[in-house]
Parts: structure tokens; C-alpha cells; sequence
């Protein structure tokens, strides 16, 4: 079998890339995905991403290490076609411009604001309309989902108290500002990658999409990637690529496949039993991972959203009502209002990110369930993080892969998240839900201090499925990908996803790896 591009992985990059590519007739495109078809009603339904992100079949567990005060945790990927997207939260958050002048000087031409924007613009189906700073009429529909709730309105109010603009499109500005989170979502259902952009392509003689299948390697003929093996059910066969092989597989699948292919640093490729092919050191490390720390408070008297969810009548009723209308709570994204921050008020921009859901959560419960009662739910975390860690190939004989990640050891990233749970606090404070509130749940009066909000971040907070770093590009000849995200040392491959991006972009993982597989799908046509 053999094509002129192989795609590895169906994810926010990968169903980019296979649409654009293919939209060529005279490129023939191979899409392997390691999950299934993702066609399972619950992903369309936003609200349902807590279930769907506990099933095997929809979603993959990466035990981690621990690390610097940080339990060993796990870090979820979703699996199958569309990816995370298909059980993200569904924030479209893009990252603001000052972040990708910093990531053109660090990756290289090309990769600037303006070059963003304009894919933003060409990828956007916006239900706000068309702007200079929003698309419309383009695959992914982006809505502000509104559910009316007095919860979420005093949180705004709060918001507004404490210095906050609210704005109606969160990704048009740079400022301090809170609003309705915007979601992928269309009519009530989820827009993922692969509804999106996979429909309009799924038709095309030129495009063939393999399920279920998971690539062992990349095949190299001296300095040439050739093509993939792969893996489905008990065969193996060799997939061949005339032009180029592609890895989408995400920040922590792509360096796993680029060491199995031995290319990697000798040293961990020598303790997992694989021969160096090339020598690339800085696969797999510097992986930069969000720690995100919460905030839960109950309320004295039953309000918001909670109570029309957290038993088993009351959700039968809304999605009842769901299924007939495709409206209310379960039609909503994961995170009802998003907000941009200050931790303390001499940052030159917001240096936190916070999401704000009139809920909460049952804190005795390992699962994520609703509480008995009405409370809100504050998660935030330093937008820009700089404390890297590494994803490798356990060493020969042993269950893999290892991550390590580590959170919190830059100063300044203290700093930041040492401020979090103040502003959390104050914008509570300041609004009507002052007087209603019966008592902080979690994480209590106990930890007030910035050095104790760090602490808990590290012991009790969360990763946030938003790494980056494994693959980044630079002009450097350290780097593992160039500018065009060629792999350095090998003709022939490229890595197109979240893992070349060097540092975070203060956006959500989805919006930004979309409009970078946008732009890298010119450089492979044009290559």
C-alpha cells in the first residue's frame, strides 16, 4: 500500500491535515488513527466528556512519575478519530497575539500573529460573525453557549467588581477580562476535529482513513523516512509514503514513535532496546504542562446548576429535554465562564487563566460527580509556564512510557499561581454569592498563603491536557523540528501538533494546534 503523505493520528492536527492535503486531487493521503470511528452518540453531547473521558475505547491513560512535591497522577488523551477533541471540555481558547510574536522568535518565519490569524479566520464558523478578528463560514463552529443561571451572572458581576472587563468574544483582546467561555459547539452538539473536517473530505478518492491501527515506526531507508509499519488487530504491514510521513500523534504518541523509530538521545534509546538510527537529544524533553489549582465553596441554599443534575431524576429530566431541543446544561461546554488575569497587579499582561462552572463536585468521591448540594467551582493556573519535563520509552522489559513531568519550580510560575486563589476569593467576595455561601470546601482557610497555594497546586492540583514542548521547534540545530517542523536529520518526515510548539501560546491545546496544522499543511503542499 502505498501514498504519496501518511498522517499518523486523527487528532486536532491530524483531521486538519488530511482535509487540507487531500483537498488537493492529485495528493493521495493515508490517515492512520490508533482508536476507533468515534461513532458513539454520547461524543456528540458536550456535557458528557466526564463519561466519555473514563472509557477505554474513547480515551487512553498515561500513568506519570512522581516528581518536586507531585504525586505520580495519570494524563488522559482521547483516542479514535477527532481525538482530545471529541472529549475536551470544548473551550475554544486561541492564544493571544504577544504569545505567537514569542513563538516566531523562538520556532522561526511563519509562525507570527498575523500567520495565525488568518487561519483563525479561515477555520472559524463563529456564531458572533465574521470580524477582523473572527472567521465565519469555515468548518468549526465556535458559539458562546448561554444557559441562563443567577450563579454564573454573579460571578460576573463579581468579575466586574474586582477590575475584570466582561467582553462577549473572550479571544478578541489581550486584557484582563472575563466572559462565557467559547465552545465548539453547534446546535447543542459537539464540534470536533473530525466532524469538522473529516466530513467534508471523508468522500474524496484521494483520502483513505484507517481506524484501529497503530503505527510501531517509522520505516527509514538511510536518512529518509519511506513510509510507517503498522499494526491492526494481529497483522503487521508496511505502509509507504512517496513524499512524506507526517506524526500528529500528539505530545506525548509522537516522541514515543520518533524513539521507536530510533530517533532520539543514544542514551534512552540504548536502556529501551532500540537501535539509534539518528541522533536527536532533545526528543521527548522539554515538556511544559499547566498545573491547575481549585477552588469549590458551598452554598447555604440550593442555587445553580447543581440541582437541576446531581440526582438521577433530575438528569433523566434534562436530557429529555436535551434530546427534544438540544438545549440547557448538557448542551453546554465544559466551563460555563473563562476569565484572564492579573496575579498581582504589576504583570504587563494577565498571567493566569481561570474557568468558573455554577456546580460542584462531590469531594469524597474519586470520580468526577456532582455534590448533594449547590456550590461553584473555580479552576485556574498560570497561563505561561516554564518548568519543563520529559516523556521517554520505558527502558527494555519494562510497561511504559515514562513521564516526568514538573510543575512550579520557575519563580515566576510560583509567583503567578501563588495569586490565584486570592483573585478567586476577592471576585466571591464581591458579589451577591458573598451572603450565601456556607463554607469554602476545598481547598479550605488552611491554605491562604502564596508559598501554601503553590504547595497545594503540587500536591492536589492537576495537569490540564494541555502539554507541550516534546518535538519543539527552533532554529537551533538542537532542536528536533525546524521551522518548516521537519525533523532534523531525517528527509521526509515532519511532526504537526502540539508537541512542536516550544512553550505555551496562552490558549487551550485545540484552537492553536487546529490553525498550526492549518499552516503546515501550505508547507508540506508546498514542499
Amino acid at each position: 500500500m502505498s501514498h504519496d503523505v501518511v498522517v499518523v493520528g486523527a487528532g486536532a492536527a491530524g483531521c486538519v491535515l488530511a482535509e487540507r492535503l487531500s483537498a488537493d486531487p492529485s495528493v493521495r493521503v493515508l490517515l492512520v488513527e490508533d482508536g476507533g470511528r468515534a461513532r458513539d452518540p454520547l461524543l456528540t453531547v458536550p456535557r458528557a466528556f466526564p463519561v466519555t473521558l473514563r472509557s477505554a475505547r474513547h480515551a487512553r491513560t498515561y500513568p506519570t512519575g512522581p516528581s518536586a512535591g507531585v504525586p505520580a497522577e495519570a494524563w488522559t488523551r482521547g483516542r479514535g478519530l477527532g481525538g482530545s477533541t471529541s472529549v475536551n471540555g470544548l473551550m475554544w481558547v486561541r492564544g493571544a497575539p504577544a504569545d505567537f510574536e514569542t513563538l516566531e522568535r523562538a520556532g522561526g518565519p511563519g509562525w507570527g500573529p498575523d500567520a495565525f490569524l488568518r487561519a483563525y479566520r479561515a477555520i472559524e464558523d463563529h456564531a458572533l460573525g465574521a470580524s477582523a478578528t473572527r472567521g465565519a463560514g469555515g468548518p468549526v463552529h465556535v458559539s458562546v453557549p448561554l444557559v441562563p443561571d443567577t450563579v454564573t451572572d454573579a460571578v460576573l458581576a463579581g468579575a466586574r467588581a474586582v477590575g475584570l472587563r466582561e467582553v462577549d468574544d473572550f479571544n478578541d483582546s489581550d486584557d484582563e477580562r472575563i466572559g462565557r467561555a467559547p465552545a465548539t459547539i453547534l446546535r447543542g452538539r459537539r464540534v470536533s476535529a473530525a466532524t469538522a473536517f473529516l466530513s467534508v473530505a471523508r468522500g474524496r478518492p484521494n483520502l483513505t482513513i484507517v481506524t484501529g491501527a497503530r503505527v510501531e515506526r517509522v520505516l527509514l531507508e538511510g536518512d529518509r523516512a519511506v513510509g510507517v509499519s503498522i499494526v491492526r488487530g494481529t497483522r503487521r504491514e508496511e505502509v509507504r509514503a512517496r513524499r512524506e510521513v507526517v506524526l500528529a500523534a500528539g505530545t506525548i504518541e509522537s516522541p514515543l514513535l520518533l524513539e521507536r523509530s530510533g530517533i532520539g538521545d543514544p542514551a534512552v534509546l540504548a536502556e529501551a532496546g532500540v537501535r539509534v538510527r539518528v541522533e536527536r537529544p532533545r526528543v521527548g524533553e522539554g515538556v511544559i504542562e499547566q498545573r491547575a489549582v481549585s477552588m469549590q465553596v458551598r452554598f447555604a441554599d440550593r442555587r445553580g446548576l447543581t440541582e437541576r443534575l446531581n440526582t438521577r431524576p433530575r438528569l433523566a429530566r434534562e436530557a429529555l429535554s436535551y434530546l427534544a431541543t438540544r438545549r440547557g446544561p448538557i448542551a453546554s461546554s465544559g466551563y460555563d465562564v473563562v476569565s484572564a488575569f492579573r496575579s498581582d497587579p504589576g504583570s504587563e499582561r494577565p498571567d493566569a487563566q481561570g474557568v468558573w462552572v455554577p456546580m460542584a463536585l462531590d469531594e469524597t468521591s474519586d470520580r468526577m460527580q456532582l455534590a448533594p448540594y449547590s456550590g461553584l467551582l473555580f479552576t485556574g493556573w498560570a497561563i505561561r509556564p516554564t518548568t519543563p519535563g520529559s516523556i521517554h520509552l520505558a527502558p527494555a522489559g519494562s510497561a511504559g512510557p515514562v513521564i516526568v513531568p514538573r510543575y512550579l519550580l520557575d519563580p515566576a510560575e510560583q509567583a503567578t499561581t501563588g495569586g490565584i486563589l486570592a483573585h478567586a476569593r476577592a471576585v466571591v467576595a464581591a458579589s451577591a454569592l458573598a451572603d450565601v455561601v456556607e463554607r469554602e470546601v476545598f481547598p479550605g482557610p488552611d491554605v491562604s498563603s502564596p508559598a501554601q497555594v503553590v504547595e497545594h497546586a503540587r500536591a492536589h492540583g492537576g495537569g490540564i491536557y494541555h502539554a507541550v514542548g516534546s518535538c519543539a521547534m527552533g532554529p537551533d540545530d538542537d532542536a528536533v523540528v525546524d521551522a518548516d517542523l521537519r525533523v532534523r536529520g531525517v528527509r521526509g518526515l515532519r511532526v504537526v501538533d502540539a508537541s512542536v510548539l516550544p512553550h505555551q501560546v496562552s490558549g487551550n491545546s485545540a484552537a492553536p494546534v487546529m490553525a498550526l496544522a492549518w499552516l503546515a499543511s501550505e508547507r508540506v503542499l508546498g514542499s
